[in-house]
């Protein structure tokens, strides 16, 4: 198993003329994927990262690339490995979905994350919300590229999840909609909602995908990716209705469940955390608590907390 410092380098590759992806390996916790688009006076980028010296190291990236202002930063939806570089983009739009500034607002700081990952050095990080908001679609012209920004208009991986489409290259960022190779995670959002989720995203034709966690993608790989995320997600909801006819809790359904071909992901500790939201979406999870859910993910873990290498 891999520890901090021995994880490959972000992969930035052009996907398509002046489309870029910058993909962090191993896609395991706080260690998302990234992107931008060059036009011919600006850069729109699609997502921050976790900590204060990776969000620099995308920066970095971009400026091996152009020295041409970032204009434009998109949050596809809330969640840290998403957001918390924000404050590094000086004087950039920062747009997001309109639920996605308020879940943030709401928390009104980043959180402490040092007793769970005592291990990441997260670095001067500061609050930093989206400016501009939408619900629905927004156009961002990019040069002669259009770079659609489409909501899903429901809860699935979060209430406020973002895509960035650019038709005329049908590339995809489909932020934490998928996770590809590793285990999804739909603890603060809708296990159903991703399921449904998939068919927007299949209405686009992507030929490119670049996720929200996992290598990028292409061709016949872009349905595999959205199907390994429905099939997922599907057997978890199999797994509660098991567990539920058992009279099993999330904890014991999940030590009771043969992940199959899923184990072979990573974090399958995330099995825990999305039984118990199969279980509430069931009727069965009247009282619904996050941190018990993460609480059970720990000791389904055997004690330990997620491996983050952040």
């Amino acid at each position: 198993m891999s520890e901090p410092g021995e994880l490959p380098p972000p992969v930035l590759d052009e996907v398509s003329p002046g489309i870029y992806s910058y993909v962090q390996p191993d896609g395991t916790w706080f260690i998302n994927n990234c992107g931008f688009v060059v036009g011919p006076d600006q850069v729109f980028v699609v997502d921050a990262t976790s900590t204060e010296a990776r969000t620099k190291a995308l920066i970095a990236a971009i400026r091996s690339v152009t020295d041409l202002p970032i204009a434009t930063l998109l949050n596809t939806h809330h969640h840290g490995d998403h957001t918390h570089g924000n404050y590094l983009f000086e004087g950039v739009t920062i747009v997001a979905h309109r639920l996605c500034r308020e879940v943030m607002m709401q928390a009104g700081a980043i959180a402490d994350y040092s007793a769970t990952f005592p291990g990441v050095n997260w670095g001067d990080l500061r609050f930093a919300p989206p400016s501009l908001t939408f619900d629905g679609s927004l156009d961002v012209h990019v040069g002669d590229l259009t770079v659609q920004l489409h909501d899903v208009g429901h809860v699935a991986h979060t209430e406020g999840d973002v895509v960035a489409w650019v038709p005329d290259r049908q590339v995809l960022f489909s932020g934490d909609l998928v996770f590809h190779g590793g285990t999804p995670f739909g603890l603060f959002g809708s296990v159903q909602g991703t399921i449904e989720a998939m068919e927007r995203l299949e209405s686009y034709g992507a030929e490119i995908l670049i996720p929200g966690h996992g290598p990028a993608c292409s061709g016949d790989a872009v349905q595999a990716a959205y199907d390994d995320q429905r099939d997922y997600f599907r057997f978890v909801q199999a797994s509660a209705q098991a567990g539920i006819a058992a009279g099993r809790n999330p904890l014991e359904q999940a030590r009771e469940t043969d992940l199959g071909r899923f184990g072979a992901w990573t974090d399958s500790e995330r099995l825990v955390g999305n039984l118990h939201v199969a279980y509430r979406e069931a009727g069965h999870n009247d009282g619904f608590d996050v941190v018990a859910a993460i609480g059970d993910m720990i000791k389904f873990n055997g004690g330990n907390m997620p491996r983050c290498l952040a």
